[in-house]
């Protein structure tokens, strides 16, 4: 990379971004502003991790002028057939224009085609869960429209295109618009939202917010004038869409099986603190319960409680996790271990497939934070040009985005009787270190404490 050429950094906790080419214009940092003249103060726009926890991205995508070898891209939605020479990705989510970009950077050069059933925009998926305090409709959301994208990567596209098979013996995927042929396939199918058991008329009109178009379902009947909304979950994205829903001045009902919020993340105090912290706000918690009926009633629903509790909301928002899209994988005969099987170069039981987020499972655990996701990519890139360079599994880096209670996690990978707890507090916030055999493995850091993340995250994984 030259001297003058832009560079881009990654905040760990979130994924988000900075393009030096691009800046911040929400934040004040106009398009080409260096990140060294970023002032200290400024603060991750989707998290509010400092500047300094940002880390430095490889050398960024090629200028939006391709060089004279890269072949022309066909147009959105054209009719490339691939080839033998293509590298295919199926998925235009964060993991799919990773492998896209990461693939540019190692070669400017090798055939790409990125094809996508939706319209394949580039958006930051985290913001899906804090969009609406801060007054940003859908389409503000969107960083880059898939046909510039492509255009700037210098690889082809064809959008709204579903793939209906793989035949992986002839290596072509069988589309609702043609058939399209590889020599290495990128499966980024992403996750889908767990099917809950609900009884009712309605039980079909439960939201599933997931990606771009079902937010814009999601805000369409927010400012078709629904202001009670019932969030199904208390995990992470329930926690981070009642703290939004709350504060953009929705009436906001939680309903979770577990005793308390994000459970499996948070020790009870801390747990029980970010109830309390919401509860404040107003959102109604109804913890240790199910939705088990969502009737019409009248120009809203009624929602009936595993307890027999009864009450009428506006809208009902499942957050209840993820589960790995693998029904493609599984046509093709590839092998399936809690998503689609993958070794350490994201590879998946066929030599010629690799699977990368939601829907990859590396060794029979799916990371889904953004962060990993990137290093899958550098992985995948790595086996297809014979520069490997594994995917290394460790702990994330999870900030809840929840202004009201801040919290940044790293939760430990080790069994809980391995572990040795520390609590300390002081007006700054709370702590919780996690220590094996004295070495320092996880953290839970609460309030002001939480900024001081990425220095902390540096010593278990330097």
């Amino acid at each position: 990379m030259s001297g003058d050429a832009y560079q881009r950094w990654i905040c760990e906790a979130c994924g988000f971004i900075y393009d030096e080419a691009k800046g911040d214009p929400d934040s004040g940092l106009a398009p080409g502003t260096r990140y060294a003249d970023i002032p200290d103060d400024w603060l991750c726009p989707l998290c509010g991790m400092r500047k300094s926890e940002l880390r430095l991205l490889p050398d960024a995508p090629v200028a939006s002028q391709p060089s004279a070898s890269v072949r022309k891209p066909a147009k959105a939605g054209g009719k490339s057939r691939g080839g033998d020479d293509y590298v295919v990705i199926v998925g235009a989510g964060v993991a799919g224009w990773s492998v896209a970009e990461a693939l540019r950077r190692a070669d400017p050069a090798m055939p790409v085609l990125l094809v996508s059933a939706c319209p394949g925009a580039s958006y930051p998926k985290p913001a899906l869960s804090t969009a609406l305090a801060l007054g940003k409709s859908a389409d503000d959301l969107v960083q880059q429209d898939a046909a510039s994208k492509a255009a700037e990567l210098g690889i082809e596209l064809r959008t709204e295109t579903r793939v209906i098979k793989v035949d992986t013996t002839q290596k072509k995927l069988v589309t609702s618009k043609g058939a399209i042929n590889y020599h290495k396939l990128v499966l980024a199918l992403g996750g889908s939202q767990r099917d809950l058991p609900l009884q009712g008329d309605a039980a079909d009109q439960v939201l599933k917010v997931n990606d771009l178009l079902s937010y814009r379902r999601l805000r369409r009947q927010l400012d078709a004038g629904a202001k009670r909304v019932t969030i199904l979950g208390a995990g992470l994205i329930g926690c981070e869409f009642a703290e939004d829903l709350s504060s953009a001045g929705f009436h906001v009902e939680v309903v979770d099986p577990a005793e308390r919020p994000l459970a499996s993340l948070l020790p009870e105090a801390m747990s029980q603190t970010l109830q309390q912290r919401l509860a404040d706000k107003g959102v109604v918690w109804h913890l240790g319960e199910t939705l088990d009926r969502l009737d019409k009633s009248g120009d809203c629903r009624r929602a009936t409680l595993s307890s027999g509790e009864a009450y009428e909301t506006d809208l009902v928002i499942s957050a209840a996790g993820l589960l790995p899209q693998t029904a493609l994988a599984q046509k093709m005969g590839l092998k399936i271990d809690g998503g689609i099987w993958t070794d350490n170069d994201m590879r998946s039981s066929d030599e010629h497939v690799f699977a990368i987020g939601d829907c990859a499972a590396v060794q029979g655990k799916v990371y889904s934070y953004i962060e990993p996701i990137q290093r899958q990519a550098q992985a995948i890139v790595g086996a297809i040009v014979h520069a490997e360079q594994p995917f290394k599994a460790m702990p994330p880096l999870v900030r809840v985005k929840t202004p009201s209670f801040p919290l940044t996690i790293c939760p430990p990978t080790a069994a809980a009787n391995d572990l040795s707890t520390e609590q300390s507090a002081d007006g700054e916030g709370s702590r919780i270190d996690y220590r094996q055999g004295g070495e320092l493995v996880g953290f839970v850091l609460a309030d002001k404490c939480a900024a001081n993340a990425g220095e902390l995250y540096r010593r278990i994984h330097p």
